[in-house]
Parts: C-alpha cells; structure tokens; sequence
C-alpha cells in the first residue's frame, strides 16, 4: 500500500536483472543445492545424529 492507504498496482513484466555478482552467487547457490540433492553419503541420517548430539550434550552438562 502507499502512504495514502491505497494498493499499489502490482508491476508485470521481467523481473530486474542481477549483478554479475549477484548471478555468480545464484548459480553457486543453484550448484551447492543440487550437490546436496544427490549426497547419500548418509550426514542426514537424524537419528544417528539426535543420539551423537545427546550423548555429547551429556558429557559436558553432566
């Protein structure tokens, strides 16, 4: 809404085009992404996770 209180017409068309930095970060974001997609090197395992996480919470507020 602007400042009278009234909505703004929504703007159509191509959004505004990136930095180049800002398109080197997008595309390291993209990569990082799908890198993390096709890991089954088994870090998202949660259960084991919970059980490390509590067995060492244990040790040092014991």
């Amino acid at each position: 809404m602007d400042s009278a209180g009234k909505k703004e017409p929504v703007k159509k068309g191509r959004p505004s085009k990136l930095s180049r930095t800002e398109s080197s970060r997008v595309r390291q974001v993209k990569q990082l992404f799908e890198e993390w997609l096709q890991d089954s090197s088994g870090y998202d395992d949660w259960p084991e996770l919970k059980r490390a996480l509590n067995e060492n919470h244990s040790k040092f507020h014991s």
